[in-house]
C-alpha cells in the first residue's frame, strides 16, 4: 500500500480495528475524536483528541506511508509540526523525535486496516474505466451523488479563484483592471487566451476608459498594442495606425507593443479569428463603462448577455483581418460564446469576489448563473450521462467536468463523496 490518501481515508473515517489500540512503543492508544482535515499547509489533521496511558492529548496528527517520512519532508525543523499528538503511518520504520529530543507516539495500520475496505480499494486503482468506481454506483445514495456534485463544483470554482488572485495581485488589486483583464482572457478563449491577457496587461483598461465613446480610437489602442497595425493594408488600417502612433506616444505604449506572430490564426474558424474577436472587445469597452459592475455587482445573465451583444463597427461586419474582406456579413460574439464567457468571466469573478470580502451573496449569484445556461456537451459529459447522471445545467455540467478531471482521472477515491460511500460498505 504506497497511497497516502487511503491512510487520510482509514484515519478520518476511522476504518481500521480499534480494539486493544496501540502505538508503537507499546502504549495504549484510545482515539476520542479523529479531528478534521487541514486543507492547508501544517499537519494534515487537526484538532484531534487521544488518550495514550493514562494521559489525553488535543492537537494534531500527521500521516505518513513510513514513519521516515517524517524526516524526509523536513518536519523535524517545521516548528508547525511541534505539537503533533500522533503520527500515523502504514508502516513504522524509524523512531522520530521533536526539536527537543521526546519520541512523537507513532500508530502503524497495516495491519489494522479492514481487509475488505483495503481489497476495495485497491480494485478501485486497477480499475480501467474511465470513471473507477461506476459499476458499484447501485450502491451509492442519492445523497452521495448529490454531495459529489456539489463539492466538485465548489472545488472547481475555488481553484478557478486561485487564478485569478495571481491575476488580481498583478493589477495592484484593482477590480476593474481584473475584470478587464479575465474577459479579455476568455475572449481568446482556448486558442488565444494567453495573447488576450498580454494585450490587457500592456493596454490598461484605465487608458481604454478614457476613451469611451470613440470606438475608432479603442480599435486603434486595440490593434496597435496587438501588433497589428505594422503595416496598413487599406483606408481603415492607415486611419487606425495614425491614431494609435499618437495614442501610442501620449501614453508611452510603444515599448510594450506585440507582435502579429504572437496570435494564433490556423485550425480555427474565421469568426473566431483574433482580429475578429479584438473588434468585438473594442465594441464592448467602448458601450461598458464599468466591466466590474457589468460582471459582479450588478451580474445577471441577461444584463450580461445585452452587454455582449453589442455589434461590431461596420468595417469588421465586413472583414475578418486586416485588408480581407469576408464572403458573408460577420456576426457579433454568438450565443455558445456568450454563455462560456458568462461560465468563465462572471461565474469566476463572483466566486472571487465572494470570498475576497466573505459575502455569499455573490456565491449565489455565481450557482444562479450557472443554473440558467444549458449544459457543455462533450466527452465526459456524455460519459456521466451514460451513467444516468442528470446533466440540467452548467451547474451540472461544470461539476461533473471537474469530477471526471480532478477525481476519476487520478483515482482521488478517498477524495469524492462517491469513494468514501462505497468503501465504507466494504
Amino acid at each position: 500500500m504506497k497511497n497516502e490518501d487511503f491512510i487520510h481515508y482509514t484515519w478520518q473515517f476511522q476504518q481500521f480495528d480499534k480494539s486493544n489500540l496501540k502505538t508503537t512503543d507499546g502504549q495504549l492508544l484510545n482515539i476520542i475524536k479523529p479531528g478534521y482535515r487541514n486543507s492547508n499547509s501544517g499537519p494534515d489533521f487537526e484538532n484531534a483528541r487521544v488518550s495514550i496511558g493514562q494521559i489525553e492529548w488535543a492537537g494534531k496528527v500527521e500521516i505518513h506511508i513510513k514513519s521516515s517520512d517524517w524526516i524526509k519532508h523536513q518536519h523535524q525543523f517545521d516548528t508547525a509540526y511541534e505539537n503533533v499528538i500522533l503520527h500515523v503511518v502504514w508502516e513504522h520504520d524509524e523512531e522520530v523525535l521533536r526539536s527537543d529530543k521526546t519520541t512523537i507516539p507513532t500508530l502503524e495500520v497495516k495491519d489494522l486496516v479492514y481487509k475488505d475496505t483495503l481489497l476495495k480499494y485497491e480494485n478501485l486503482l486497477k480499475n480501467n474505466t474511465d470513471i473507477p468506481c461506476q459499476h458499484h454506483l447501485v450502491e451509492v445514495s442519492k445523497l452521495a451523488k448529490v454531495s459529489m456534485i456539489e463539492k466538485a463544483l465548489a472545488h472547481r470554482l475555488q481553484q478557478k479563484s486561485e487564478v485569478l488572485k495571481t491575476i488580481f495581485t498583478a493589477t495592484q488589486s484593482d477590480y476593474e483592471e481584473l475584470a478587464y483583464r479575465v474577459f479579455a482572457r476568455n475572449m481568446g478563449f482556448k486558442l488565444n487566451s494567453e495573447a488576450f491577457l498580454r494585450l490587457a496587461e500592456v493596454l490598461p483598461f484605465k487608458i481604454i476608459q478614457k476613451h469611451r465613446g470613440n470606438l475608432l480610437q479603442i480599435e486603434a489602442l486595440l490593434f496597435g498594442q496587438a501588433g497589428f497595425l505594422d503595416e496598413t493594408k487599406d483606408e481603415y488600417s492607415e486611419s487606425l495606425a495614425k491614431e494609435y502612433q499618437f495614442l501610442a506616444q501620449k501614453y508611452g505604449l510603444s515599448s510594450q507593443k506585440m507582435e502579429r506572430r504572437e496570435w494564433r490564426f490556423l485550425r480555427t474558424r474565421l469568426g473566431n479569428f483574433p482580429t475578429v474577436r479584438i473588434s468585438q472587445v473594442a465594441t464592448v469597452l467602448n458601450h461598458t463603462q464599468a466591466l466590474f459592475s457589468l460582471f459582479v455587482e450588478d451580474a445577471s445573465k441577461e444584463s450580461i448577455e445585452k452587454a455582449l451583444q453589442v455589434r461590431s463597427s461596420e468595417y469588421w461586419r465586413q472583414h475578418y483581418d486586416i485588408g480581407k474582406k469576408s464572403d458573408a456579413e460577420m456576426h457579433g460574439i454568438g450565443k455558445s460564446s456568450i454563455e462560456n464567457l458568462l461560465i468563465n468571466t462572471s461565474v469566476q469573478l463572483l466566486a472571487f469576489y465572494s470570498e475576497k470580502i466573505d459575502n455569499y451573496s455573490y456565491f449565489e449569484k455565481a450557482i444562479k448563473i450557472l443554473e440558467t445556461i444549458k449544459p457543455e456537451t462533450n466527452f465526459i459529459t456524455k460519459i456521466w450521462q451514460n451513467l444516468e447522471f442528470k446533466c440540467v445545467s452548467a451547474f451540472d455540467s461544470q461539476a461533473l467536468i471537474e469530477q471526471y478531471n480532478h477525481y476519476c482521472s487520478h483515482k482521488r477515491c478517498t477524495q469524492c463523496a462517491l469513494g468514501v460511500e462505497i468503501l465504507r460498505k466494504a
